[in-house]
Order: structure tokens, then C-alpha cells, then sequence
């Protein structure tokens, strides 16, 4: 019958996760844990000492004087056996004992004989590895000495957790300095961005007042604006005010003819994203553009639609995006024969604020209009 007090209470999942845990493995010396071993040595009068971590492809030394290694393979680790012995495992003459006779640093360099091994475990009782003393001949330990290697093991682990409990301290201020920095830059920028967003709508008024001939054309034309601008605001801020993508800026205008039986609009071009300065403008671009497919163009008509291309290219070592909209199918194109708010976005402020080159041609099969502009890639606040 098994004992099932015997049985570990914990898997070599467990304990690679707990050794993990520490972040200890591959890290440079440490002073306290030199100490450590250091005493051990000289407390147990060997030439050699070691604290031994075990992960799932070798023994890797801590801190280790006399050895002139930091790590080996498990098949020469002893501490691997050790670690799972209650109290501290002794053996008088390593050659001697058939579990160790042929491990490659007793059968070979440096013809280890002696060994005494004090486990580390968690304060769950995981192990890790052993605080060890090792010599060349045989030899035992006295009592003190032995109840010393368990109390300086124990000095291990308390040095282990301390680092921890450091490291996840410096990691949380770290967390905490970032997440405030974050809230600096943000505020910054969304004093930044309601600044900008009054402006714009202050000139919106006066636009859309300009080019209005009734109250209630002025009232429409204005409320569709504004609600234009606050669908590409709605989008900049899922990024904290910095980029909104571009084909859901175009979906947010054209999204009333998405689930018509027919195609009314196609999109095409890779993910981009645009900074809020460039995508604002574009949004109010692309609202002008269908507000004049559903009146006179495209999308006036049921066999009509749109089709919108982008791209982005290199020029003079910058990112610049190429944005074109075509309409096929609506009724023959006319040159307008006075300037309106949308004429006037497209072909003056769209150069004067965003630096575009834009071309419109108003031809019979339908109104076409091309952008370049350069691309803003600077972020304010840092993406989580």
C-alpha cells in the first residue's frame, strides 16, 4: 500500500513555474549569495560550495566557489537528487554509492567524493535545488555543521524571496510611473484636441452658414457635420486621441448603404492608421464626398456606387498616403458652378492643413478626386 503522505504535493510543472517565478536563472553574481556560499564552505571546511537551481535542462550555479563552472548537465547534478530528500542529504563517499558512482564529475574531472546537500524549497515546499559543500575525499559533517548548511539554505531562500518582493516592487513603480506619464500626455493631448475640435466647429458654422440658403438647410447640413466629426473623434479615442483607422473612418460614412441588396461602395487598401491631425480632416473629406454622391452623384441613383483605393508609398525617405475616390454609374458630372463648403474643404483646406496635393475632376461618368498627403507617424501617448 502507498503512503500518500509520501506522495509530493506538487508537479515538475508546478515547480518549474515556482523556479521561474523568481527570475533568477542566468542572473549575474550577487554579493549576498557569494556570502553565502562562501560561509559554507568555510563553515563545513570544504573546497567547495554551490546554491544549485534546477530547471528542466541542467544545473545552473548561482553562486559556486571552488567548482570554476556555473552550470551543468543533470546528468551530473546531484543536487537534483537531493532536493527531494527531507533534511540534508549527506554521502561520505559519492564512488561508493551506486546512485552516484558513475556521475561524470565522480567518475571523472574533478573526481568528486564527498557531498552534503541542504534543499531550497518555497515556503510552499516546493524545491528548486540545494545549497551544497562538495570535497575531494571523503569525509562526513558533524552535526553543527549539518544543522549550519540547513539554516544557511534556508538564508538562500530568504535572500530569493527578498529579491522577488524587490523586483516586483520596482516593477510595480515602474507600472505606476508609466501609467502616470500616460495620464500627463493624455490630458495634454485632449487639451489639445478640444482646442482643435472648437475650432473646427466654429469654422463649420461659418462655412456652413456661407453656404446655406435657409435656416433649415443651414441646420441639417451643420448637425450632419458635427455628427461626422464626432464619429472619427468616437474612433480616435479607442487610441487615446492619436490614430483612427482608416477604412473605419470611410465604413462610418458609407455605413448606410453597407446592407443594401446591391454593392453601393467598395473599399480598397492595406490597414493604415491616421494620426488625429490627418484623420479628422479626411473624415470631413470623405463625409463631403458622399453627402455629394447622395445628392448628385453615385450613390443618388440605385445602380450607382463608389469606390474608394489607398496606399501608401515612400517619398524622400517619408510614408505618404494616396487616397482616391471614383464614382461609376450615377447621372453626368457637372462642374458646379459656384463654390461650396465641400469644394472648398476639398481643394483649400485639405492642401493648407494636412500638406496634400489634391486633384478633382469633375468627369462625365463620374466625379473622381485624389489626395496625397504625408503621413504622421509621431504618437504623444505611448500605445498600451
Amino acid at each position: 500500500m502507498l503512503n500518500d503522505k509520501a506522495l509530493p504535493t506538487w508537479t515538475e510543472q508546478d515547480r518549474l513555474a515556482a523556479l521561474h517565478d523568481y527570475r533568477i536563472i542566468d542572473t549575474p553574481p550577487e554579493p549576498a549569495f557569494d556570502g553565502l556560499v562562501a560561509l559554507a564552505a568555510r563553515t563545513c571546511q570544504t573546497p567547495v560550495a554551490l546554491i544549485s537551481l534546477i530547471d528542466e535542462r541542467r544545473q545552473w550555479f548561482k553562486a559556486e566557489v571552488g567548482l570554476g563552472m556555473r552550470e551543468t548537465p543533470l546528468n551530473c547534478s546531484i543536487c537534483l537528487t537531493a532536493m527531494l530528500q527531507p533534511g540534508t542529504m549527506v554521502v561520505p563517499d559519492l564512488q561508493e554509492d551506486l546512485r552516484f558512482a558513475h556521475n561524470p564529475l565522480v567518475s571523472g574531472e574533478p573526481h568528486l567524493h564527498f557531498y552534503a546537500g541542504a534543499a531550497l524549497r518555497t515556503p510552499d515546499g516546493i524545491p528548486l535545488g540545494a545549497l551544497c559543500v562538495l570535497d575531494y575525499a571523503p569525509r562526513t559533517l558533524s552535526e553543527d555543521q549539518a544543522a549550519i548548511l540547513t539554516l544557511l539554505a534556508q538564508q538562500v531562500m530568504s535572500q530569493l524571496e527578498l529579491r522577488r518582493i524587490i523586483a516586483e516592487r520596482d516593477e510595480r513603480l515602474d507600472d505606476s510611473r508609466r501609467i502616470e506619464q500616460r495620464q500627463t500626455l493624455l490630458v495634454r493631448e485632449l487639451h489639445h484636441r478640444v482646442k482643435n475640435t472648437l475650432a473646427t466647429v466654429q469654422a463649420l458654422v461659418g462655412a456652413t452658414g456661407r453656404s446655406s440658403g435657409s435656416f433649415d438647410e443651414f441646420y441639417h447640413s451643420f448637425s450632419d457635420r458635427i455628427i461626422s466629426l464626432a464619429r472619427t473623434h468616437n474612433l480616435l479615442t479607442d487610441d487615446y486621441w492619436q490614430a483612427a483607422p482608416l477604412r473605419e473612418i470611410a465604413l462610418s460614412e458609407l455605413k448606410p448603404f453597407a446592407e443594401t441588396r446591391q454593392p453601393r461602395f467598395v473599399l480598397l487598401g492595406p490597414p493604415v492608421d491616421l494620426a488625429a491631425e490627418l484623420a479628422v480632416p479626411v473624415g470631413m473629406a470623405l463625409h463631403e464626398l458622399t453627402t455629394n454622391a447622395v445628392r448628385y452623384g453615385a450613390l443618388s441613383v440605385p445602380e450607382g456606387y463608389v469606390e474608394i483605393r489607398w496606399k501608401t508609398d515612400d517619398v524622400n525617405g517619408a510614408r505618404q498616403l494616396r487616397l482616391e475616390w471614383r464614382e461609376f454609374g450615377g447621372p453626368q458630372v457637372k462642374e458646379p458652378q459656384h463654390r461650396g463648403f465641400g469644394s472648398t474643404l476639398l481643394q483649400r483646406v485639405l492642401p493648407m492643413q494636412c500638406k496634400a496635393e489634391v486633384e478633382v475632376q469633375y468627369a462625365s461618368d463620374g466625379l473622381r478626386f485624389q489626395m496625397d498627403a504625408p503621413l504622421i507617424e509621431r504618437r504623444l501617448v505611448p500605445a498600451y
